[in-house]
Order: C-alpha cells, then structure tokens, then sequence
C-alpha cells in the first residue's frame, strides 16, 4: 500500500462512529444554519459557528465511511497507486457536502445518504482523473444523466433507483432503453474510467 493511502486510511479511523442521537442533534445544528432565510452565508454568526462545528465533527466521526466504501466498491482505485489518497480526499469532500444535504427529518440513516455523495465522489475523481478509454458522446450523455437522476432520487427518497425507473425516465419514443440495456451501458462506462457499476447507487 503506498505510504499516503496508508496515512490517510490511519487518520480516517481516529474517530469512532457517533450514536444516532448524537448524529441527529448535529444535523439538525447543521440543518439550522444551511436553511436560515438569509442563506448558510449570512446566518448570524454564532448559527455558522454551531453550524461548522457541527458539521466537521459529523465528517470527521464518518471518514472511515470513506476508506470502506473505496474497498467495497472500487477496486479499480489501487492501493499502491498514490493518486488514490487524492480520490479518497475528494470523497471526503463529497462526505461534508453530504453533512450539509443531509434532512434528518426523512427518516433514512446519515451513512446511507452519505454513502451515496462518496461513491459519487470516487466516481468523478475516476472520470476525471484516470485514463479513459474513447466512449461514444451520446451514450456518454445518457450514462451521466442517469448518474444525475440517480442523485436527485437519492436527494429526495434516500435512496437510489431501480434500473427499471432509470430506464423508464431515459426513454424516447425514438429511442426506448430497457434495463439491461442500460445496465450494459452502465457497465461499459465505468469499465473505461476504472471504476465499478456500484458507483451508482441502484
């Protein structure tokens, strides 16, 4: 394992898990200061300060979120390589977004919606960053606009969508698309950026 993958694993482990009711009472702080009516930006400014306590310290107890989801799903993201550690930064990233998103009124658990902003998170870096191979632009538009329903879904519901509803909402009348057709579609895109079909969260 490189030395910077290993160092960030480490420090990602330092905190343990919160209880569900300490996580809840920080979101809610978070959520009180990302909603105030005048915006997160111009919120009174102990509002952003309980708000940003609150946050780094729901991100900092899930980090270990970060470095199990990489193992679980993207083994195209080599341990030895030291670019890895910077994907893993990114999804880091994606993980305070998620703490700033993240309604705890819906009822869902903060790792379920979080684990989703990673995967994303893992996703981008692999498009952006790693060597691809050619992909046709139409069915690369039609990949990434279903990474992008998949979101708005995850967003509203919690969870991610079924093939079945990702296909319905790409089809045309020119142009149906049944599941297994996507699937494949899906399979091959993510095979060109290194990354696994679980980046997105079916």
């Amino acid at each position: 394992m490189h030395p910077s993958v290993r160092q960030w694993l480490e420090r990602s482990r330092r905190h343990a898990p919160l209880p569900k009711r300490t996580v809840l009472e920080l979101a809610r702080t978070i959520q009180c200061w990302q909603q105030h009516p005048a915006g997160p930006a111009q919120a009174p400014r102990a509002i952003q300060q309980r708000g940003l306590r609150a946050r780094d310290r729901l991100v900092r107890h899930n980090l270990a979120l970060v470095g199990f989801t990489w193992r679980k799903q993207h083994s195209g993201l080599s341990p030895e390589d030291a670019a890895t550690a910077d994907a893993l930064q990114e999804a880091a990233l994606n993980l305070l977004r998620a703490a700033e998103k993240f309604d705890p009124t819906r009822g869902y658990r903060f790792s379920t919606y979080a684990s989703f902003w990673i995967r994303r998170g893992l996703l981008r870096f692999c498009q952006r960053d790693r060597r691809c191979i050619a992909f046709p632009r139409e069915q690369a538009a039609l990949v990434l606009k279903a990474e992008q329903l998949s979101e708005e879904r995850m967003r509203c519901n919690g969870i991610g969508p079924s093939l079945s509803w990702l296909a319905a909402q790409l089809s045309t009348r020119k142009q149906p698309i049944a599941p297994a057709q996507l699937e494949a579609l899906i399979r091959s895109w993510n095979h060109t950026q290194t990354c696994s079909i679980e980046a997105f969260a079916f």
